[in-house]
C-alpha cells in the first residue's frame, strides 16, 4: 500500500471546479472498478490530491500513476478548451512531449508499512478539507472517502477498507 500525493502546477486552483473534482473521481472509479487498483482512501483538495492506494497485480505502480494524471489532465484539457479556453493558457508548457502541464512533474509516494500508519494518513486526509478551510469541520465533503469509514458508504463502489491490506 502507498500514499500517494499530486499537486497542481504552480499551485493553481485547479480542483476549485467541482466538474474537475469529478472527472478525477471518475478516473479513479475506472481504475478500481477495471481491477487496476484497490483504493483505500482519498481526498481531492483545491490544488493536490491525496490516495492510500495500491495497485494490482497485473500493474505496474508506476503505471497506475501516469495513468491517473495523464488521463485526468486530458479530460480537464477537453473540458477547458470547450468551455474556458483562457484559462487553459495558464497551464501552456514548452516542453517537447507536450503542449500543456497540469501536475507538477514531481509527485510525491511513501510505502504505508502498517495498519496504524494507514490510520494516520486516512486522519489527515479525512481532516485536509477542514484544516484548509474547505468546508467547515463536521459538514459532509464529497470528494474524500471520509464518508465510506464514518456510514459505509460508497456510492461508486470503488473504496476497500485498509482493514483488508492490514489484517487484524
Amino acid at each position: 500500500m502507498e500514499h500517494f500525493s499530486a499537486c497542481c502546477r504552480h499551485g493553481t486552483l485547479l480542483f476549485r471546479d467541482d466538474h474537475h473534482k469529478q472527472i478525477l473521481l471518475n478516473s479513479l472509479a475506472f481504475m478500481a472498478l477495471n481491477k487496476r487498483i484497490w483504493l483505500y482512501g482519498f481526498v481531492i483538495l483545491e490544488d493536490e490530491v491525496h490516495l492510500l492506494w495500491e495497485k494490482q497485480p497485473d500493474w505496474k505502480a508506476r503505471n497506475v500513476r501516469q495513468m491517473l494524471l495523464k488521463f485526468t489532465a486530458q479530460q480537464i484539457k477537453h473540458r477547458l478548451r470547450d468551455n474556458r479556453s483562457k484559462e487553459l493558457d495558464q497551464y501552456k508548457c514548452h516542453r517537447h512531449d507536450r503542449q500543456f502541464q497540469f501536475w507538477e512533474p514531481a509527485s510525491f509516494t511513501v510505502d504505508v508499512p502498517d495498519r496504524s500508519t494507514a490510520a494516520e494518513k486516512l486522519t489527515q486526509m479525512h481532516e485536509a478539507p477542514f484544516t484548509s478551510g474547505i468546508c467547515p469541520p463536521g459538514s459532509p465533503y464529497p470528494y474524500s472517502s471520509a464518508a465510506f469509514y464514518h456510514s459505509g458508504e460508497d456510492p461508486h463502489r470503488i473504496m476497500t477498507h485498509y482493514h483488508q491490506y492490514f489484517p487484524p
